[in-house]
């Protein structure tokens, strides 16, 4: 999979934590400093979660955690997405800071 400018901001965006979309999108707008559309952030966490980069995630508020779920079968709104192993490999291989 290639990896683009986007790609990698996402991934830095779901690095600490499982986040949901609008706090991914306001921390894809920060550090792009640009004007990136939902869109082309939930196509960006699809594509990267069928290639393995990212997880995505439902919260179950009756048992208290999040249900791994297929991101392309479930509304983007409702999940929530964190970086995998490979998706951290792939970061820390062509993430520049600033």
């Amino acid at each position: 999979m290639t990896v683009s400018i986007l790609d990698l901001h996402c991934l830095n965006a779901v690095t600490d934590d499982h986040e949901n979309l609008p706090a991914i999108l306001e921390e894809v707008r920060r550090t792009s400093h640009g004007n990136v559309s939902r869109p082309e952030v939930v196509a960006s966490l699809e594509e990267m979660a069928a290639g393995g980069l990212v997880a995505a995630f439902a919260f179950d508020p009756d048992r208290s955690r999040f249900i791994a779920v297929d991101p392309s079968a479930e509304d983007a709104s409702s999940l929530w997405f964190r970086i995998t192993p490979a998706g951290l490999a792939e970061l820390e291989a062509n993430w520049v800071d600033g």
